[in-house]
């Protein structure tokens, strides 16, 4: 029942919301009414429009965490969103997918895995990361790719699948050694 009522406030907060502009007071607005709906959810969380999360009661966000426009977020196998992670319009993260039944995807089995988004990363506009996965560190997918395994700390990773084109980025695009 509890994961029930998470769920609908979620949605709640997101509907009441809608008609506010997508500025810093009304998106930390949105996420300060929106916290409840999360197994964690650390301060200064920032939430644009548009975004839906499924299963929220598995979803654990940590602070400074900004979620982007449209993001669709599938938290079945549970999410962790460490601190200072940002994700940028239409992510998406989807923490299950279906397994082949009788020659038929439709009416197989679901199968779940968790993700991880660590501290500091950035997750590009359109991009997916899929069950399992952990995003290092620091790392950056990029717009339009599709994480199907994990990224290394401080990485730099495009395409589909998704594969690291830098390692050890740290400040401003500088590779070290």
């Amino acid at each position: 029942m509890r994961r029930i009522i998470k769920y609908f406030w979620f949605h709640f907060v997101m509907l009441a919301t809608a008609w506010l502009p997508d500025n810093a007071p009304f998106l930390r607005l949105r996420g300060f009414l929106a916290r409840p709906a999360f197994k964690r959810c650390g301060r200064n969380f920032q939430i644009v429009r548009h975004v839906s999360i499924i299963f929220p009661h598995n979803l654990e966000i940590g602070r400074d965490v900004f979620l982007g426009y449209g993001s669709w977020i599938h938290a079945g196998g549970g999410i962790v969103i460490e601190d200072e992670v940002q994700l940028a319009p239409y992510v998406v993260l989807i923490a299950g997918d279906h397994s082949l039944k009788d020659g038929s995807y439709r009416f197989g089995p679901g199968e779940r895995g968790p993700i991880r988004l660590c501290k500091g990363c950035w997750i590009g506009s359109h991009a997916t990361v899929t069950k399992g996965v952990t995003v290092g560190k620091g790392a950056l997918l990029a717009a339009n790719a599709v994480a199907t395994a994990s990224l290394p700390d401080h990485s730099i990773a495009g395409g589909v699948p998704a594969r690291v084109l830098k390692a050890n980025v740290i400040s401003g695009g500088a590779v070290v050694e």
